[in-house]
């Protein structure tokens, strides 16, 4: 990458060397919540100082070959948007962490794509382990439940959202959600539990799983994991339907030599943050 104060050295002229090299900003402030009223940036270079949560920066128009670098210097995690018939990453945004930069790069007039560096004071993965501690039992046959969630083990950018069934990320990633549910049946005959992920309350195509229990008092546990994308205020829940009432997912409380069987228990863990 060319040095300015060398290429001022060399005899270039003040707008050549911005041409050459990019110029810059240190210090700019986001606003706005949506592509068409965030801040628009027109450096090659800007430190983005000032982010209030929720608020964004909107890229130029993407040029084959065009370069863009934004640090994000503010107390928030900052969206990207890119300008009007681009996209970012063929998504419609995209997210630089507290303390974190990011390099974007047009690989055609209408697509940008994104590498995001970190901080040394960044904690790079994000995480949450939850569970509940109360019997969770389905009213009604064949109608899809959300897994709930009483109690936080230990979080850091996810979180119990509201219903308590969903599991809220702050950061954008590749996350793995990976389960555990202690199945119960009360009565005789065959029971089925279908079990499925579900996205912004959308389901997650092809996630379902079906356990059969037999018998009183039969017991069992499903565990699983998926791997999913999701963007900052996204939410994951986890689904389950049975055909059969007597279908329960179980808790039970601490003995004097095991500690309590949660109903339900989720970890949800960043494996990247692109």
């Amino acid at each position: 990458m060319p040095i300015p104060s060398r290429v001022l050295g060399a005899g270039v002229d003040s707008l050549k060397t911005v041409s050459i090299c990019g110029d810059g900003v240190s210090t700019l402030s986001s606003a706005g919540t949506s592509a068409g009223d965030a801040t628009t940036i027109t450096y090659v270079y800007t430190n983005v100082s000032t982010v209030t949560a929720g608020s964004g920066v909107r890229l130029p128009p993407a040029e084959m070959g065009a370069t863009v670098i934004v640090k994000n210097s503010g107390a928030n995690p900052l969206t990207v948007y890119p300008n009007s018939g681009n996209t970012i990453n063929n998504a419609g945004f995209g997210t630089i962490n507290t303390d974190c930069s990011a390099l974007f790069f047009a690989v055609s007039n209408t697509l940008w794509e994104e590498l995001q560096g970190f901080g040394r004071s960044v904690p790079i993965l994000h995480y949450g382990a939850f569970s509940d501690t109360t019997i969770q039992t389905a009213a009604s046959i064949d109608t899809a439940y959300g897994m709930v969630f009483d109690t936080t083990d230990s979080s850091n950018g996810v979180s119990v959202g509201s219903p308590t069934s969903r599991l809220v990320v702050d950061n954008q990633g590749v996350y793995n959600v990976q389960f555990s549910a202690q199945l119960d049946k009360t009565s005789g005959g065959t029971g089925n539990v279908y079990i499925w992920l579900r996205k912004n309350g959308t389901n997650v195509a092809n996630t379902a799983t079906t356990i059969a229990i037999q018998g009183t008092a039969a017991r069992t546990v499903a565990a699983w994991n998926f791997i999913i994308q999701l963007e900052p205020t996204n939410y994951v829940e986890l689904m389950w339907a049975t055909d059969d009432t007597g279908v329960r997912i179980l808790s039970a409380t601490a003995t004097s030599v095991w500690p309590a069987i949660p109903s339900i228990i989720c970890t949800i863990t960043q494996v990247n943050n692109v």
